[in-house]
């Protein structure tokens, strides 16, 4: 698939060993900059902020609940890869004062110009979809920040919605990259992910032309009511 375009929508990064010191150093200078306090929570990390800079924006999250009580913790960041510019200065001084920093996630959008009639997709491991407006969702709402959550919906249609020009249709499958090994940020190019072991992905111009019985098939693999090892290895026609 030639015509498929991939971007990234979202990337974490983790800072390991930042000191308590230089965090209260941050929080001080966001209230000033920004003129914003931080959210804290009682799970996941314990102080969140969220920095605006014109229109882009960077989630910035200290402490882990999990992390013993120390000098030092982690600091994740989460953004959109445009946006790492504006944010320049910050993250130059979040490296300077970590004692390693990883990859930690990132959100991948492949765009098929094709519309969603023509674009099957389907789990290899049985994952339960669900569709929400229109939207396909492999795996529960609690795994969504979790190795291989898929979305699928029609990019087009969204993008008229909010008034935007858009030309041609446009189907668009995202996918969480969320390795179980830590990626030291300067090596993440050697780790490259791996989806073909959790779906199955197939355009398909004219479904008339395939046989009653497997376009039977592929509405309910499409829907969700099958699997793609449920069906022939048989090529179809």
């Amino acid at each position: 698939m030639n015509n498929v375009q991939l971007s990234i929508d979202k990337i974490s990064v983790q800072y390991h060993g930042v000191t308590m010191d230089f965090y209260n150093r941050l929080a001080l200078s966001f209230r000033d900059w920004f003129d914003i306090k931080p959210f804290i929570r009682h799970k996941g990390y314990v102080y969140h902020w969220n920095l605006g800079m014109n229109d882009a924006y960077l989630y910035l999250r200290y402490q882990p609940w999990w992390q013993k009580k120390a000098w030092k913790y982690t600091l994740q960041i989460e953004t959109h890869p445009d946006y790492l510019i504006k944010f320049r200065t910050l993250l130059d001084a979040l490296y300077g004062h970590s004692q390693e920093v990883y990859f930690n996630r990132c959100e991948l959008a492949y765009d098929f110009p094709y519309p969603m009639s023509n674009v099957f997709l389907a789990s290899n491991t049985g994952r339960n979809m669900n569709i929400y407006e229109g939207t396909r969702y492999f795996g529960r709402k609690e795994e969504s920040k979790g190795h291989a959550f898929c979305r699928n919906y029609d990019k087009k249609a969204e993008r008229l919605c909010k008034g935007m020009e858009e030309v041609g249709e446009r189907t668009r499958v995202e996918l969480m990259y969320k390795p179980d090994e830590k990626i030291p940020i300067e090596s993440i190019i050697q780790y490259p992910p791996k989806f073909n072991n959790y779906y199955a992905c197939s355009v398909i111009t004219d479904l008339q032309s395939v046989r009653a019985q497997k376009r039977a098939m592929l509405m309910a693999l499409q829907h969700g009511l099958m699997t793609p090892d449920e069906l022939s290895n048989k090529p179809f026609r």
